[in-house]
């Protein structure tokens, strides 16, 4: 195990930037791996709106009334691990699954009752008080949050979190025999999950969320 990985846990809808730049100017990594697909991370530095699924613009859109809350905007985190990274020349590796067709496998694997489950609960999240998100987070428990989404909506589990994991796992093995070091930014919700598919195969480091926003 002669490479290292820093798993970072990040929120989308929190002002990160000072932290994960000051990460990075301590690590100094080989490499950045980011929570995006090439798509995506285009859309992001470009500011492309194309057309989306539906399901996967209505979680973009409640995303983004989130994180107006937090006087941030949606994907600043990702743009911040890009700017910092071209700063100081260092390659940028994106190992998320594309995400237009994780929302399309999902939409078609899902129910209409968990839809409609699954809208007005993001229609609901829209008036939580910035507070209320805070304390969420900081009382998260990966553990609990997977044991719940297991037991309720299976589907979700496996196609957003577990097939995900499993496919930037596998990203970040391969790019570890190329980089000694890497710093990857991803969501706190896939740390616990990465965490248990990479530690046989590499050092680990992580830092959560909770100790970002503390």
């Amino acid at each position: 195990m002669d490479s290292k990985i820093v798993l970072v846990g990040i929120g989308h809808v929190f002002n990160l930037d000072k932290q994960i730049k000051d990460i990075v100017r301590k690590e100094m990594p080989d490499a950045i791996a980011l929570e995006l697909d090439v798509e995506r991370a285009n859309a992001l530095i470009h500011r492309k709106k194309g057309r989306a699924p539906f399901f996967y613009s209505l979680l973009a859109k409640v995303q983004n009334l989130i994180a107006r809350k937090f006087g941030v905007e949606t994907g600043k985190e990702m743009l911040s691990s890009i700017e910092i990274a071209k700063e100081l020349d260092i390659p940028i590796i994106y190992i998320d699954m594309n995400s237009r067709r994780v929302m399309d496998k999902l939409w078609r694997a899902i129910s209409l009752k968990k839809k409609i489950m699954i809208i007005l609960s993001s229609f609901l999240s829209i008036f939580y008080r910035k507070g209320e998100i805070e304390k969420k987070i900081k009382e998260f428990k990966p553990d609990e949050f997977t044991e719940e989404l297991e037991k309720h909506f299976p589907e979700i589990k496996k196609i957003l979190i577990d097939e995900r994991n499993e496919y930037m796992a596998e990203n970040l093995k391969n790019y570890a025999k190329k980089y000694d070091k890497i710093v990857a930014i991803v969501g706190e919700g896939h740390i616990k999950g990465l965490k248990d598919l990479l530690e046989n195969f590499v050092e680990l480091e992580i830092i959560h969320l909770s100790q970002l926003i503390s």
